[in-house]
């Protein structure tokens, strides 16, 4: 009787524990969602291929003041042999 009583008792215990921690990765999802509302993102088309970019790029180019994004390395090289001809 005993013995039933304590694995009852672990088992009880052991749900408790699974939804108390399953709880807290559903508010910490949640806060991490909650970060993300309301931010832009400002999007920039690559005049080579048309992809959109976003504007934290490491493919761009600064061109008589002009500042082109790139979706790659090869557009942005394809921009530049197109603008040194």
């Amino acid at each position: 009787m005993i013995a039933k009583i304590a694995i009852l008792a672990g088992i009880l215990s052991a749900i408790f524990f699974y939804l108390k921690f399953r709880q807290k990765s559903v508010n910490r999802q949640e806060d991490i969602n909650s970060d993300r509302e309301g931010v832009t993102v400002e999007l920039k088309q690559d005049p080579i291929c048309g992809a959109f970019t976003e504007e934290s790029t490491k493919h761009k180019v600064r061109l008589h003041d002009k500042i082109y994004y790139f979706c790659s390395e090869d557009c942005k090289n394809k921009f530049i042999e197109e603008k040194t001809k």
